[in-house]
């Protein structure tokens, strides 16, 4: 009771009860005694054991010397930039070996914030990562399943020095922005980096088996395993490519040094043991993933036969391989794996042949042999990419089985916290479904759900019909369409088509079929990633002002431009105006589409204020005042995702006597009230802007109205919970406010006697009171319930006398009432 207790006070959805029941608690092993070592030794003796077992040195020593760099440097380190990296540092985090966690830095930083400024320029002058900030306190935890006695068992999680984390972010960051800026990545690596996913990676994947298939050509395709990639990352593979990178000298010179002297430590309570690393980038290095990449990137943009496709999801490779014969097939494959090889030998990187394993797309019989330096390599009927399991004839049952097994742990997991008539709320179960549950059966759903056939949809439904019933409370005979349309919950198959035909057109840019919409993906605003400008690069501080810029108004040496978007029933319109010496100079105004937002208007008024104001001449300073906070925001942010923002970021810091200051809105101030009446004549009367596209809101609610109609559709030409269908013959998102007891007694799948005949369950569909046991008997007839008793509506308004008793709270609660107290005294309307 006290369990059950606990569950039901629970008074948010991801409190101490969604931790306990979804959340698996991992804790840090104990220091083992390995297969190798003395039982009868210290444990700072086992300990020492375990990193050289782990962190095994290099068969050739790296030399660290820097050839001469001809790469001019990068600048300093911009104050704003730290200051970024800084506020951004998550909390809750363990600290490293020195103690000093996040919070500790934010506060100091805040209180004195020329200290870190000082010491990261410093440090990248001298071209110098100190020692004390390169050593890595190690966590040790066990991966499941594993012998305890064998150091492969371990899975080493490294915590940095906070500080030294900053500076690391804080290189990574300008190594980052050279790779992306001078296009030195192929655009076949799909991990680490911005505007790349597990979406465009499988898309790009099955494009090619997809295509060769259509030309009628036999695909291989080869999934190759490395093995501990990251921890085996040789320091001499990543500083060569560095220096062929034509990274700015000082940065390449600042890793050069962080790869140098590295240390490991493991605690014990008889002191540490340590061991210089010599190799990789642990788990937990800010750096690992993009040295991972450079390096990564060298067998990515090998020549590669025409009939050979290779990609990378960082160390996951895939090779596909198309050809006309088998024989030709074995040939090609066999010589993509030794120039593969070939690259893993350079680099000591070993292949795991056991987890290496190929997939056939052919009608062939006989199954190519394929073999990696003598080893077999297996032939597999699916093999899981990124998470998504793909098979030899892409139908995607082997995935839905799959996420259906992951599905069952999570529906036990619910099941913990949430009972028939105990637990957590209906509304927190709801929410638990759509953001935990519903996100993991949505991944990658744009390679597999996008057209989904009718074995996917039965198999999809019986996976979320288990999750229906515990968030509803309702009896398991209930229909699952009804249960749908109670909740708000879309059919599962629909839900995710959904979610495929977005990532289709928006983040792919791949069209849908014209049925679906005639919308474009180049109609559409595309999400600004990566850096425009360099990461030092930021306003100066006095240019954005968040206070009330009304002060500014009244100096005569100042130009003050007003900007406003408007939305109405007419449209949407964007407008600015120009006050100098209390005379109106100037005016703009546009009719935007009738589709895009308010903000998309705010932001088109700013950006054309700005390049009003950066064609003044340079003596004229210009403050331009913005009644839109969210808008002043993005546009000082230089990694906003908005294009327009990036835009007008740019102008203003080739502007600086360009000032953006937030007005308050609808407060009798003359400039903002005219640009607002400005923009709101501009929604009838305005010239016509065709420079903004269609906001991402426009697509997602357009998709979403056609996956209502299609469900809608669905639910009127279905055949089952009609009983439901009578009373909410319409479909919608929201969720009904019904309790348990509501579902329970206008489904009638419940304690009803002829429910329980109906089923099977009973030998008669009588009440003990004598009369038929229906729900409307109960209702309205009943003896034993005549304290909730509602008056019986004659045969033929039936109906509408339900659907009135479901729109009414108070009927409601009799309802409920009844339910309630059949369910406590079963025994009394058993038949006689």
């Amino acid at each position: 009771m006290g369990w059950r207790k606990f569950c039901s006070a629970a008074s948010h959805p991801y409190g101490k009860q969604y931790k306990v029941a979804f959340r698996k608690s991992v804790f840090p092993s104990q220091i083992p005694y390995l297969i190798n070592g003395d039982p009868k030794g210290s444990l700072q003796e086992a300990a020492q054991n375990i990193l050289d077992q782990i962190f095994l040195s290099p068969a050739i020593p790296t030399n660290y010397n820097l050839t001469t760099s001809t790469q001019p440097p990068d600048p300093p380190f911009s104050p704003q930039e730290i200051s970024a990296i800084i506020e951004h540092l998550p909390s809750g985090k363990a600290p490293g070996i020195d103690g000093i966690d996040n919070l500790l830095i934010k506060i100091i930083h805040k209180r004195f914030n020329n200290i870190f400024p000082t010491l990261f320029n410093k440090c990248l002058h001298l071209s110098c990562f100190p020692d004390s900030l390169k050593i890595r306190n190690i966590i040790l935890f066990q991966k499941g399943g594993k012998d305890q006695r064998l150091a492969s068992s371990y899975r080493p999680i490294s915590l940095l020095p906070t500080i030294g984390k900053v500076l690391e972010k804080l290189m990574t960051q300008r190594l980052t922005y050279h790779l992306e800026s001078t296009n030195s990545l192929n655009d076949r690596q799909h991990g680490f980096r911005e505007g790349k996913s597990v979406d465009t990676a499988i898309n790009e994947l099955l494009r090619n088996i997809k295509t060769a298939r259509r030309d009628g050509k036999h695909v291989l395709v080869l999934s190759i395993d490395i093995k501990g990639a990251f921890d085996n990352l040789q320091h001499r593979a990543i500083l060569k490519t560095l220096d062929a990178s034509a990274c700015p000298s000082n940065i390449n010179r600042l890793f050069h040094s962080l790869l140098q002297n590295r240390k490991v430590t493991l605690l014990t309570p008889q002191g540490r043991a340590t061991k210089e690393q010599k190799q990789g980038c642990p788990q937990g290095s800010c750096s690992g993933p993009a040295l991972w990449n450079l390096v990564a990137n060298e067998i990515l943009n090998q020549v590669w036969p025409d009939n050979v496709h290779i990609q990378a999801f960082a160390d996951d490779f895939v090779l596909v391989i198309k050809a006309d014969t088998n024989k030709s097939l074995v040939e090609d494959t066999q010589s993509a794996i030794t120039q593969f090889s070939s690259w893993c030998s350079e680099n000591e990187l070993v292949i795991s042949t056991e987890k290496t394993n190929y997939i056939l797309f052919s009608k062939m019989v006989r199954s190519p042999k394929i073999t990696w330096n003598g080893y077999k390599i297996n032939r597999v009927k699916s093999f899981k990419y990124l998470g998504i399991h793909v098979d030899d004839r892409l139908n995607w049952l082997e995935h839905i089985n799959k996420q259906g097994e992951k599905a069952i742990k999570m529906q036990q997991n619910l099941k913990r916290i949430a009972g028939g008539n105990w637990g957590i709320s209906q509304i927190h179960r709801w929410t638990l479904y759509k953001t935990v549950i519903e996100r993991m059966l949505a991944h990658g759903s744009s390679a597999w759900c996008l057209n989904p056939t009718f074995k996917m949809k039965r198999k999809l439904s019986s996976i979320q019909r288990p999750f229906l019933l515990h968030i509803s409370g309702a009896y398991r005979t209930t229909p699952t369409a009804a249960l749908q349309t109670i909740l708000g919950i879309p059919p599962l198959h629909m839900q995710l088509q959904f979610e495929a035909r977005f990532t289709s057109i928006y983040r792919l840019r791949i069209p849908l079929p014209p049925f679906i919409t005639d919308t474009q993906p180049h109609d559409l605003e595309m999400k600004a990633t990566g850096w425009s400008t360099h990461p030092s690069e930021h306003l100066k501080p006095n240019q954005i002002s968040f206070e009330d810029g009304e002060a500014y108004i009244a100096r005569k040496d100042i130009i003050n431009i007003f900007t406003d978007g408007s939305k109405t029933e007419h449209g949407v319109g964007a407008a600015f105006c120009v006050l100098t010496n209390d005379i109106w100079a100037y005016q703009w105004s546009a009719k935007l589409n009738d589709n895009n937002t308010v903000f998309q208007a705010e932001l088109t008024a700013l950006h054309e204020a700005v390049i009003y104001a950066s064609h003044l001449p340079n003596h004229n300073t210009s403050n331009i005042h913005v009644d839109n906070r969210a808008s002043i925001m993005a546009s000082s942010n230089s990694k906003s995702t908005n294009a327009t923002a990036r835009k007008i970021f740019k102008i203003l810091l080739s502007n600086p006597r360009i000032k953006v200051s937030w007005v308050k809105a609808h407060a009798g101030n003359i400039g903002n009230e005219r640009a607002d009446q400005l923009a709101k004549d501009a929604t009838q009367h305005g010239q016509p802007y065709s420079h903004t596209k269609l906001p991402k809101p426009y697509i997602k609610g357009l998709l979403r109205k056609r996956m209502l109609e299609e469900w809608q559709t669905s639910w009127k030409n279905g055949d089952t919970g009609r009983k439901i269908y009578n009373i909410m013959p319409s479909v919608s998102l929201r969720p009904t406010n019904w309790i348990r007891e509501d579902v329970i007694f206008f489904s009638q799948h419940g304690p009803f006697p002829a429910y329980l005949k109906r089923f099977h369950l009973s030998d008669s569909d009588y009440c003990s009171c004598g009369g038929i046991g229906t729900a409307l008997h109960y209702a309205t007839e009943c003896v034993y319930t005549v304290s909730w008793h509602m008056r019986k509506p004659a045969p033929n308004f039936e109906q509408e006398w339900l659907k009135r008793v479901a729109n009414n709270l108070f009927s409601r609660q009799k309802i409920r009432g009844i339910i309630k107290f059949m369910s406590e005294n079963r025994d009394l309307f058993r038949p006689p």
